[in-house]
């Protein structure tokens, strides 16, 4: 996992990798004001998703992780609170569709940190990372982000 702020993605992209470093200069340089939901910029391997939802508590909100794809959560507009955990034997799945859509849900994670987002900031999450997006601790906030996905053959 990794957090950052967009201004300083380039004084610490040593760390990213190539396929991560990209995936930020792509989105930076687009126009998301009027950009569809999903953008393909190297196919399938790598597309960007706008997403506009809603936030909800810690407790309304599923977690998730991936097999096959890296997220990168960018924040636009709002505030977001990201929880993220280990995996653990005492983590309790609620769906795995991990073979047919690459993503499985986790009710209760144990050890779940918390972070806050804010305009500029973004987070890398690996495949088989456990994150739960989305969340706010007052509950319904506005939100305005960007998701790159990143298919693992590029990382």
């Amino acid at each position: 996992m990794i957090i950052d702020t967009i201004r300083h993605r380039q004084d610490h992209q040593f760390q990213y990798g190539e396929a991560v470093c990209r995936a930020l200069e792509y989105v930076i340089n687009m126009n998301t004001a009027d950009m569809r939901s999903t953008v393909e910029f190297e196919g399938k391997n790598m597309y960007v998703m706008k997403q506009k939802p809603m936030t909800k508590l810690f407790e309304e909100q599923l977690a998730e992780a991936h097999a096959c794809y890296a997220d990168i959560h960018f924040v636009l507009e709002g505030e977001e609170w990201q929880g993220f955990a280990s995996t653990s034997d005492l983590n309790q799945t609620v769906e795995d569709k991990l073979e047919q859509s690459d993503y499985i849900l986790f009710e209760h994670v144990e050890n779940e940190g918390r972070i806050r987002l804010l305009p500029g900031d973004f987070t890398v999450y690996w495949p088989g990372e456990i994150h739960r997006p989305n969340c706010h601790p007052t509950g319904s906030v506005h939100l305005v982000k960007l998701v790159v996905k990143i298919h693992r053959d590029l990382l």
